[in-house]
């Protein structure tokens, strides 16, 4: 990690991963989860969660930097990777919250190229918390609405109904997640029981209502930014 992280030329330092719920300002109640997730969070998520949320929190209230870059310790980035110009890009699209990574494959929208990658927005969370940028004002944004832990980390972060921050993504991912039994298991789904089930059907049918919502509030700025695109760049010698 050390050396991946070499080149970037910018001041950064490891997070000793929490192991269990530490930060004060969270709130924890199993029934919500259960009721927003469909099962319980194991131990190794809420402590995830635990440890994102401070690295985020802590980032808005006390660092000079204009960006944050959180990467899990699994990751392989891509060392030639100009992270500096897609920060200046993202200012310039006032663009909060980038995806280096993402689990898996959604419905995307292609919005503008940088250099030979696209830029995307997701319609739905790709999943996972590998590899993500954020700015001053998402962090800011991150911190005040994900203090009440209950469901999956990277779901909560990707709620942009929720946060105010669409889900854009530069394509093919400058990070790469290693081959590797995950440290954070997750819980099969069980059966619920009555309460739980008409609260878990009803949250569901609450965010899907708002992501549809929001999903064509977003097409105005959409065609904005395709109608900015200066489109497809080699990368130059």
């Amino acid at each position: 990690m050390e050396q991946q992280m070499a080149p970037l030329n910018r001041p950064w330092s490891f997070f000793e991963a929490h192991t269990a719920l530490m930060n004060p300002r969270l709130r924890f109640d199993p029934d919500s989860v259960r009721r927003t997730y469909g099962r319980d969070l194991t131990p190794g998520q809420v402590a995830l969660w635990s440890s994102h949320y401070t690295v985020i929190a802590e980032f808005a209230e006390t660092s000079a930097s204009g960006h944050l870059l959180v990467m899990e310790d699994d990751l392989m980035l891509d060392p030639a990777f100009p992270l500096d110009e897609l920060i200046g890009w993202c200012k310039g699209e006032d663009i909060h919250y980038m995806r280096l990574y993402g689990m898996y494959h959604r419905d995307a929208e292609q919005l503008s190229y940088f250099y030979d990658r696209a830029i995307l927005r997701y319609h739905s969370s790709p999943s996972g918390t590998q590899a993500y940028l954020l700015s001053k004002e998402g962090a800011r944004r991150i911190a005040e609405t994900c203090r009440q832990v209950d469901t999956a980390w990277d779901l909560a972060l990707d709620e942009f109904w929720k946060t105010g921050l669409p889900l854009y993504s530069v394509y093919p991912f400058p990070a790469l997640e290693r081959f590797s039994p995950s440290s954070v298991p997750i819980n099969d789904i069980a059966p619920l029981d009555r309460a739980d089930r008409i609260g878990f059907v009803k949250t569901r049918v609450v965010k899907k209502l708002c992501k549809i919502a929001e999903n064509r509030r977003l097409r105005r700025r959409d065609r904005a930014m395709q109608a900015r695109d200066q489109g497809f760049r080699q990368v130059g010698p």
